[in-house]
């Protein structure tokens, strides 16, 4: 045996009886799984013909994926909150909190529970002490493909923007507050989806578990999840401008925002659509159809610059603008995931040629 670093040795293969192949296994790594002469593992040969030997799960029950935060006393709310955040991203199970000065405070304790109710899907507190909070991630990876997580998050994202924009017509400021509530669940379906990736881009069977093809999926699926939050947030901005707004917008300019919106919409979809299903093809379209949402903007900024002052006050066009440019950004958002996917189905539309090789004399 030669070792080459601290995690990758090389073993010779050894040939027992008459069609046996043996090889030994690192005494450390043993030691570390709980694992003694006897006990059974898995087996499993990945997609790149390498095999992974995977202890079962009775083997390896009392070894538990912890972490340990220190909560300083000056740790404000927020920065609690992102320490949490960052923790559970990191794809631990069972996460720490404890005081250094021997009492956590109580604004740090309702911030603690914030996170868990707000942000954090399949998280429980199951300790709670005046020094101490654990926090237990209690869902398992396969019980929600990543997939269906995304087509959550699309879902919601794309209510979110039907509902800001129908709040508009009647300044509806019930409508408005209840899209800015469900932010929240956006923000938590992408948490929970980033978590995920960290894991399975460093375990290949996660990987398969959770509904993914390589590794290298895990990044078009970062840039999609993140673009669709970014879709809600938009929607999020226009619900705020709506509580902010005194007076409604006229007929005319509406509906010409409405066919913007819709537009926009009809490409968030399509680039999602594209996304799971892996179809370049229709990506490609998305990516042209994005393109035109600048068309329908410059027309409405034009139609708004002509009217007069004493029709459309100068603030209700300013905000009107502002709307807009959400809805803007949200058919470009729409080109980043047809993007993403276009990356990630590359493979599916190159033509590899074979050609002879000639020799020069």
């Amino acid at each position: 045996m030669v070792a080459r670093s601290d995690n990758t040795e090389v073993r010779k293969i050894q040939f027992t009886g008459r069609s046996t192949y043996i090889i030994s296994l690192p005494k450390k790594w043993m030691e570390e799984m709980h694992l003694k002469a006897g006990d059974a593992v898995n087996i499993v040969r990945e997609a790149n013909n390498s095999l992974s030997i995977i202890p079962h799960t009775e083997g390896i029950s009392n070894i538990v994926n912890e972490a340990t935060v220190l909560v300083l006393y000056a740790d404000g709310g927020d920065s609690l909150k992102r320490k949490i955040i960052s923790v559970y991203l990191a794809g631990y199970k069972l996460i720490h909190l404890k005081s250094n000065t021997g009492r956590i405070k109580p604004a740090q304790r309702d911030a603690v529970r914030e996170v868990v109710r707000r942000n954090l899907v399949g998280t429980e507190i199951i300790t709670d002490s005046s020094d101490m909070i654990t926090i237990q991630v209690l869902i398992t990876l396969p019980e929600l493909s990543v997939n269906t997580a995304v087509r959550r998050m699309f879902l919601i994202a794309s209510s979110m923007h039907k509902d800001a924009m129908y709040s508009l017509t009647e300044l509806n400021y019930e409508l408005a507050k209840e899209v800015i509530k469900s932010d929240d669940e956006v923000d938590r379906f992408s948490l929970y989806i980033l978590r995920n990736l960290v894991i399975a881009a460093q375990n290949e069977r996660i990987l398969r578990e959770i509904g993914l093809k390589s590794p290298a999926d895990c990044l078009s699926y970062r840039v999609t999840v993140k673009s669709i939050e970014r879709v809600a947030d938009h929607s999020f901005g226009i619900a705020e401008k709506c509580l902010k707004a005194q007076e409604k917008i006229s007929t005319d300019v509406y509906q010409k925002m409405e066919k913007m919106s819709n537009l926009s919409l009809a490409t968030l979809n399509d680039a999602v659509e594209a996304f799971l299903r892996r179809d370049y093809v229709m990506a490609d379209s998305v990516v042209d159809k994005a393109k035109s949402i600048h068309s329908f903007e410059n027309d409405i900024i034009l139609l708004l610059n002509s009217e007069d002052k004493t029709i459309i006050h100068e603030s209700v066009k300013t905000n009107i603008k502002l709307i807009l440019e959400d809805i803007r950004r949200i058919a470009e958002h729409a080109s980043d995931i047809a993007e993403a996917a276009m990356n990630q189905t590359i493979d599916e539309v190159i033509t590899i040629e074979k050609r002879p090789i000639i020799y020069s004399k």
